[in-house]
């Protein structure tokens, strides 16, 4: 269905980045954020609007880091990577890839 395009390409392009992207997962999930960062739940599916929503808060569960002049020094989701464990990135990027397939390969989606 054309209507999930949008969270296709976004997803598709963290998906690649997830698999051969550098460093480990934690960095690696800071450069999928970038390609998926303006998807919101509405661009999906009702069955994955919940897992999505826990992805974002995954991710940007501890806030930014600001310099002495208030200015963002480190965002969000590179503060919350620093902080968790890497089998927690794992989880993570795990629910990604399978929303993202899901998405990309089911017919009732395409």
């Amino acid at each position: 269905m054309a209507r999930y395009n949008y969270a296709q390409e976004k997803l598709y392009v963290a998906m690649r980045s997830l698999a051969t992207g550098h460093g480990d997962v934690r960095a690696r999930l800071v450069e999928a954020f970038m390609s998926f960062h303006t998807l919101k739940e509405e661009d999906f599916p009702l069955k994955y609007r919940e897992d999505w929503k826990w992805i974002k808060t995954q991710l940007t569960k501890h806030g930014p880091i600001y310099d002495y002049k208030g200015r963002v020094y480190k965002g969000s989701v590179e503060n919350t990577m620093s902080k968790i464990k890497n089998s927690t990135g794992r989880k993570i990027a795990t629910k990604i890839v399978d929303i993202g397939y899901d998405l990309l390969t089911n017919e009732k989606y395409l």
